[in-house]
């Protein structure tokens, strides 16, 4: 367990503002807080940067070389600690389309659990978000549309057997797919909108029905802001809305208009992947997209402190843009643990400046 340890930071995100803190750590998590103290001290003084919490990646397929549809434990620990020194010290890795059973199978083989069992200091798993097989053919992008298939129960429930999905997405208008969404909430996991044609009528239906998460809002859906899954996005505040800031899939109007109409409810996501999604190679391009040898994009090759980075430079308040990979995904998978500097939190932080996370905390531990 780490030592007891004081932080000092000039300038700290808490209670959704930036200010100065004085912040006592002790067996991982958050115990006293000082804010704008008179005198400011700490075992660590951080004069640089923004101490934020820990960032929280809710979409991301990859990492390196590391695919975690066919990444065994060890991997899946190389790569969690790989995302740790990039700020990230919770996530749900995520997977494309594929059989069910191929599914459950990878979940099985990856799984290594929330915290390392060897001691390793990388960021949390909190679960794997499965994006597919349950889409809209009309949407599929870099899914492989032969995979698809409506979202019966008895589809649905293997997966959510395995007691380790935390997000599932799934189209509206499939058949099907509002008892899934009420087995999916049922079952404690969040059930979220994508690669889907749904109409405005339909999202509503699906909101009543338990849906409350948008899996990454105007990638692989109907674009129109004023009808369909971003009307729904727009106003329901029941809604957390995955967005991929990145300037890759979104450009800056697209994100000021995201971040100026439901802020408030934005968790930021990579859609990040390895050098291959699935059994295909990716191609990276300079602007940190991946793109599949058609040439079509499968997501991106960054890390969230990268995207936050990005975020903030077209225009998003920095306050904002820490809270949508902070607060914002932390509420939505249910852990007051985490996403907050609060006393009682777990001491998961991160040093970000414009150019990316320079420190990171996990429980209290500092990431080499």
């Amino acid at each position: 367990m780490a030592k007891p340890f004081s932080i000092g930071a000039e300038r700290a995100l808490i209670n959704g503002a930036i200010t100065s803190a004085s912040i006592e750590i002790t067996e991982g998590y958050i115990t006293s807080i000082a804010i704008a103290p008179a005198e400011l001290s700490g075992d660590i003084k951080l004069t640089t940067g923004v101490l934020s919490p820990g960032f929280i990646d809710c979409q991301l397929n990859g990492i390196a070389d590391i695919n975690f549809f066919d990444a065994d434990k060890e991997e899946m620990e190389r790569a969690l600690a790989i995302l740790a020194r990039h700020g990230v010290t919770a996530c749900t890795p995520s997977m494309i389309s594929a059989p069910v059973g191929e599914l459950i199978a990878a979940v099985i083989a990856s799984d290594c659990g929330e915290s390392s069992r060897t001691g390793v200091v990388r960021a949390r798993h909190l679960g794997y978000h499965i994006e597919g097989p349950f889409l809209a053919n009309d949407f599929s992008r870099a899914h492989k549309s032969e995979f698809f298939l409506d979202p019966f129960r008895e589809n649905i429930a293997p997966l959510l057997n395995t007691d380790r999905i935390a997000i599932i997405t799934i189209a509206p208008e499939r058949v099907g797919a509002l008892d899934a969404i009420s087995a999916i909430r049922e079952a404690g996991a969040i059930a979220s909108v994508g690669h889907s044609g749904a109409s405005y009528h339909q999202m509503i239906e699906a909101v009543a029905a338990g849906l409350n998460m948008v899996t990454h809002l105007f990638n692989g859906m109907d674009k129109n802001v004023n009808e369909g899954i971003i009307r729904a996005a727009r106003e329901c505040e029941q809604l957390t809305i995955g967005f991929i800031a990145d300037g890759i899939h979104n450009d800056e109007p697209r994100v000021r208009w995201t971040f100026e109409n439901v802020h408030e409810r934005i968790a930021l996501v990579t859609d990040s992947l390895s050098d291959r999604l699935g059994d295909e190679p990716v191609v990276t391009r300079d602007d940190g997209g991946g793109y599949r040898t058609d040439g079509t994009l499968a997501g991106s090759r960054l890390t969230l402190d990268q995207v936050v980075a990005r975020t903030v430079a077209m225009g998003v308040p920095l306050h904002q843009a820490l809270l949508s990979a902070t607060r914002v995904p932390a509420r939505l998978l249910g852990r007051d643990d985490l996403g907050e500097i609060k006393v009682g939190a777990r001491a998961d932080l991160t040093l970000f400046t414009e150019s990316g996370s320079i420190r990171t905390w996990v429980g209290g531990v500092e990431v080499a």
